[in-house]
């Protein structure tokens, strides 16, 4: 079983630790998981998800960046669904006040039909 910790470019070492923390105490793999739009490369995900990896821990261990291509929220709950995870970790995302209020539509969609448990890391 896995915790799958879905980054973006920004605010990803707070959803990278809370997700260790949760692989941790399950004693799971953790997944830095980061997706491009369709018109980037994986490889650019990738090194999203390896740079995350990188700022947040000091010498982590059972840790995989994975980077992939798609809409967001899918691809993260089809990365739950394939990892058989216990959480899914996410974070904020800057938005305006009514985005806020809404909570964003990947996280809202994931939070709505994750397979498994969702934690929701604020940035304050």
């Amino acid at each position: 079983m896995s915790v799958v910790a879905a980054v973006d470019e920004q605010h990803s070492s707070d959803v990278v630790q809370r997700g260790y923390e949760l692989a941790r105490a399950f004693d799971d793999e953790l997944v830095v998981f980061h997706v491009e739009p369709e018109t980037e490369d994986v490889d650019a995900a990738q090194t999203v998800a390896e740079n995350a990896v990188e700022l947040a821990l000091d010498d982590p261990e059972n840790v995989t960046a994975v980077g992939s291509i798609g809409d967001p929220a899918p691809r993260i709950l089809n990365e739950a669904e394939e990892r058989d995870a216990h959480y899914v970790v996410l974070g904020p995302h800057e938005q305006t006040p009514i985005g806020k209020a809404l909570m964003g539509s990947v996280s809202q969609l994931v939070l709505l039909n994750a397979p498994c448990a969702v934690a929701f890391v604020s940035s304050e």
